[in-house]
């Protein structure tokens, strides 16, 4: 079967996570990349990287790449490309440019151009634009293009699931990623003190159920003329059909009310609301919870910026006592903002793990 050139749009400092994940869902010639990981796949694996993947963001395909110094060379290249495979009567195509150190250096421009070429493509001659939205992207560095097609629709990190959210929400994305990074396993108890909207242990729900993440979505190949039903219902199929039969300890607290309603509304709407215990907690009173007879994980993600007033470092001081004092061989893992929060904890750290949140770039310690 024919392997396609494809590329994994990752949030950055994820980038080795998302390495391991596709070498896990057997994609080829796996690679880290500025911006994202390079792999090849045959269509069947592609199916199935979207529909299961965790931690990556959206995935492309590579159409061609070319050299080009002048809009009217692009349009003509990107005419000659096999558009017909890819876009359907009744498909819009949107295109994104980003163009570097090129003699092509309005975005703009170039993105009409690939919008007339495409128009103007044998098979698109007769072509009407719907509803349906099929992205392209254009990446110029120089002078090279690279066109590329977009496999997943909507991020993938939008689960879905989370209707409500508070202030500056975690990914869901960068939350498995986290989860992935420790090594989590579903027989391990978790606790997530100050759990906002949630998201951590509700993707550990979902991994703990062995459950694809990216189920009901109406991704953008599903509609190319060349989709091969057959192979993609088999995909669809067998990730549906994933299941577990181990029952997690997942325990997730804060002290906001209504905060913790939001979470709880957030796990229903994601079918795990059973493997989840819920608690209106401060974090200083934070205990090993009744049942729980071996040490665990704990995942942190303290306020901090616009989400809390005064100075952050008290709270943070007031956490790595917690951890030392009351939860010993335990494992934990606590988001920070800066150096000074960590000298605050006042623990050392065994790893760091540097990752871009909210367009800051922030630290994840394992304790």
């Amino acid at each position: 079967m024919e392997k396609i050139s494809c590329f994994a749009i990752v949030v950055p400092g994820l980038e080795g996570l998302v390495v391991d994940e596709l070498n896990e869902l057997s994609a080829h010639d796996v690679k880290q990349e500025q911006g994202g990981v390079s792999f090849e796949a045959t269509m069947d694996t592609l199916f199935r990287i979207n529909l299961r993947s965790r931690c990556a963001t959206r995935f492309v395909i590579r159409l061609a790449v070319f050299k080009a110094l002048t809009f009217p060379e692009l349009y003509n290249k990107v005419r000659k490309i096999s558009w017909q495979q890819y876009v359907a009567d009744g498909v819009r195509v949107e295109v994104k440019a980003s163009c570097h150190h090129s003699k092509l250096l309005h975005s703009g421009r170039a993105e009409q151009a690939v919008i007339d070429g495409i128009a103007a493509s044998e098979a698109m001659q007769d072509h009407k634009a719907g509803k349906l939205v099929q992205q392209v992207m254009l990446r110029i560095d120089d002078n090279i293009c690279t066109i590329s097609l977009d496999t997943s629709g909507e991020r993938l990190d939008r689960r879905g699931y989370r209707q409500y959210s508070g202030l500056a929400p975690l990914r869901e994305t960068i939350a498995a990623s986290i989860l992935r990074w420790m090594d989590w396993k579903a027989d391990e108890p978790l606790l997530t003190p100050m759990c906002g909207s949630g998201t951590f242990a509700i993707e550990a729900a979902l991994v703990a159920d062995k459950r694809a993440a990216n189920l009901k979505r109406d991704f953008p190949f599903i509609h190319w003329p060349a989709l091969k039903q057959k192979r993609w219902q088999r995909a669809l199929e067998k990730a549906e059909s994933m299941s577990s039969d181990v029952k997690p300890q997942i325990f997730a607290t804060d002290l906001a009310a209504g905060l913790l309603d939001q979470a709880k509304q957030n796990a229903q709407h994601a079918g795990v609301s059973e493997s989840i215990v819920f608690a209106q907690l401060d974090v200083r009173q934070l205990v090993v919870p009744d049942g729980v007879t071996r040490a665990g994980l704990i995942i942190c993600n303290p306020p901090y910026g616009d989400r809390v007033k005064g100075d952050v470092r008290t709270l943070y001081k007031a956490i790595g006592q917690l951890f030392a004092e009351k939860f010993g061989g335990w494992r934990m893992a606590v988001i920070v903002p800066d150096q000074g929060c960590e000298h605050a904890l006042g623990l050392p750290a065994k790893r760091r793990l540097k990752i871009k949140h909210g367009g800051k770039w922030v630290y994840l310690l394992e304790l």
